[in-house]
């Protein structure tokens, strides 16, 4: 009797086998699928693999790259580098900022003159800022209808640069005293009569507002592109540090407060970029 040969492990991956149906009733038999071990061993692996490398393609050609760990696109860098570089010209604005209001605190309170300033800590960059463009149209509001009115504004000029921006007179009446740089008064003086609302001249930022002893309550408020507006002597404060202002609205009642008053009146003050100028030549009081 011949002896059987031995089958390998190929012989019998390579056995084909079939899968049948088999009807209930009828027994009848249909094949569906005839195949070995070792084709369905290679489909699998094949199937593996394209699986695999169409899950990779997808990945690598689309966003959802970017939710893995470790990786990040060039856009994604370079974010990070502006968002770090805006992060530190943020800081350095914080600390002119810081600088600026402690120049001016120290000014109000006597402890220095206006000579002893560095005027480094004053001067703010005025490229920070855009003043807004403003439209003249029938939908303004109640308060600039008003002011057209009333012909209580006007644009105006500093240094031969053009601010399409509205001062609104911080109060209305006739000037006691006038700016004085040579005599160092760096404002303007308006009797009232004691309580009389003060209106802010733009909207604006206030960066100081509190009691100093030559000069009583005084509020100061940052407006867009360097432009400052101090008012003293009052004798309350509606507006707080940090509080946000609006063109014409009141900040302040008048008053006679401090030292340095001689009668109930505003001192208003108009700085730009950390230097004193002439309201009058931009204000219609």
């Amino acid at each position: 009797m011949p002896k059987k040969k031995k089958q390998t492990i190929v012989d019998k991956l390579s056995e084909r086998f079939h899968i049948l149906l088999v009807n209930e009733k009828t027994l009848a038999k249909k094949k569906l699928l005839s195949s070995s071990t070792l084709n369905l061993i290679s489909a699998s692996v094949f199937a593996f693999l394209l699986l695999l490398s169409t899950s990779f393609l997808v990945i690598y050609f689309t966003p959802l790259k970017e939710y893995f760990r470790g990786y990040t696109s060039i856009e994604l860098r370079e974010n990070a580098l502006e968002n770090s570089m805006k992060l530190d010209s943020l800081e350095s604005l914080y600390q002119a900022q810081g600088n600026y209001i402690k120049s001016l605190k120290e000014l109000l309170s006597g402890n220095i003159s206006f000579d002893d300033i560095d005027q480094s800590t004053l001067a703010l960059e005025s490229n920070q800022v855009e003043l807004e463009i403003v439209k003249t149209n029938t939908e303004d509001s109640i308060l600039r209808a008003l002011v057209e009115e009333e012909d209580k504004y006007n644009a105006f000029d500093l240094e031969g640069e053009r601010f399409t921006t509205v001062l609104f007179p911080p109060v209305n009446g006739e000037l006691s005293s006038r700016f004085d740089y040579d005599n160092k008064h760096y404002g303007v003086d308006i009797p009232m009569v004691e309580n009389s609302p003060v209106h802010s001249i733009s909207e604006g930022i206030v960066v100081f507002a509190e009691w100093t002893s030559e000069t009583g309550f005084v509020i100061i408020i940052e407006h867009l592109n360097g432009l400052t507006s101090i008012y003293k002597h009052n004798s309350s404060l509606i507006k707080v540090q940090g509080d946000r202002t609006e063109t014409g609205e009141i900040i302040a009642f008048t008053g006679n407060t401090g030292s340095l008053t001689t009668g109930p009146h505003l001192h208003f003050e108009l700085w730009y970029q950390g230097e004193p100028v002439d309201p009058e030549s931009y204000i219609e009081f």
